[in-house]
């Protein structure tokens, strides 16, 4: 694996931690000062956007048909998302009582890029954060589109543009942990524009032959850490923190561990965090709700129990995290790719899009994007 996409599976590893214990404080009440893990989700959107851009553009302006690419975006991303609701109904039936109107929305709109409910309160009732994979795909579907025509000045206005808007959403509601709920839901859409274009755009420069100084990888997942906690909260400007966190010091974490050296035995726990960040993160909030649910049942009988048992269920978690990309969510995906891959190759009009192995990159950087593969 090259080393820069090492490091940001490195970075996607820390933040899906950080986003997983920060739901994990809500639910347990074990308070972590993790507050500000929300924006680690304006973290996705960056590293969305340099790997879409580096691991697509290519094959896009090499014949590759918009529809075969959202095709190949979905089934990435479709898989853990569908395990992710059924692992929440079957919990809500089990433990958490009425979940009639939840099962019937929910999967009714699944066809409709996993569906958003805009009305009551949370926008995905199941699976919460599936509200960011549907801005997810709906960025995927964009870039896809005008990738021809985003040059590094038209990215940079862009991100200006969607810059304005985070900074009124961020006013308007004090903060930016917006986007999951029917009020906030057009917030999403600044977040995933800014964060999306400014990978885009990292990686634009980086096929320009620009490149950030090299510093020591350990020290931008600490600083991404320390980006995570709650910062001097007797000031309670949570609004122009988070925009800081999101427009300037999340970027420019990116741009860096591009260039940064990760390597070395102590990198294997990141690596496994990076390796299991996506089910992590659409698979924690049903099963901490599930544990919760249980609790509301059979409550511990002692604070000490209750703390020990929410550490265990987060423990769980993790691991069950690591079985579901083992055992479903990968042999899924690697199903469906041989599958297009079959039927392309028996289409001649379709070009032949292989997958790369799930350990390995799926396009080196290019100096021209629209240059063949070596």
């Amino acid at each position: 694996m090259r080393k820069h996409l090492a490091s940001l599976d490195g970075l996607r590893g820390v933040a899906a931690l950080a986003v997983a214990l920060k739901h994990f404080q809500n639910l347990s009440h074990i308070n972590l000062h993790l507050q500000q893990a929300a924006v680690a989700v304006d973290l996705f959107f960056v590293l969305s956007g340099f790997v879409i851009a580096q691991a697509y553009e290519h094959r896009l302006a090499a014949g590759l048909r918009w529809g075969e690419y959202m095709r190949i975006r979905l089934a990435r991303l479709y898989p853990a998302i569908l395990g992710g609701l059924v692992i929440a109904l079957i919990l809500r039936f089990a433990f958490g009582g009425p979940y009639i109107w939840s099962f019937t929305f929910q999967f009714a709109l699944l066809p409709v890029l996993v569906g958003p409910m805009l009305y009551g309160g949370d926008i995905f009732p199941l699976d919460g954060p599936q509200w960011s994979l549907f801005w997810e795909v709906v960025a995927n579907g964009l870039h896809a589109a005008v990738f021809r025509w985003l040059t590094p000045r038209r990215l940079a206005w862009i991100m200006a543009i969607a810059a304005i808007g985070l900074a009124w959403a961020a006013w308007a509601w004090g903060w930016l942990d917006v986007g999951w709920t029917r009020r906030t839901f057009w917030c999403g859409l600044p977040r995933v524009i800014y964060g999306f274009s400014a990978g885009v755009l990292i990686f634009r420069l980086k096929a320009r032959g620009w490149s950030a100084p090299k510093v020591p990888y350990p020290l931008l997942l600490l600083v991404l850490a320390l980006c995570m906690f709650r910062w001097a909260p007797s000031i309670r400007l949570y609004w122009a923190r988070d925009l800081i966190l999101v427009i300037v010091i999340l970027p420019l974490i990116v741009a860096f561990a591009v260039s940064a050296e990760a390597k070395g035995r102590w990198m294997k726990p990141v690596l496994w965090l990076g390796a299991i960040s996506y089910p992590l993160y659409t698979l924690h909030v049903p099963l901490l709700r599930g544990y919760r649910w249980l609790l509301m049942e059979h409550p511990p009988i002692t604070p000490l129990e209750g703390k020990i048992g929410w550490v265990l269920a987060f423990g769980g978690t993790l691991a069950f995290a690591h079985l579901f990309e083992r055992a479903y969510d990968a042999p899924i995906r690697a199903w469906l790719a041989g599958r297009r891959n079959r039927s392309a190759t028996a289409s001649p009009r379709r070009p032949v899009v292989r997958e790369a192995p799930a350990d390995q990159p799926e396009a080196p950087v290019l100096a021209n994007p629209s240059a063949p593969r070596r």
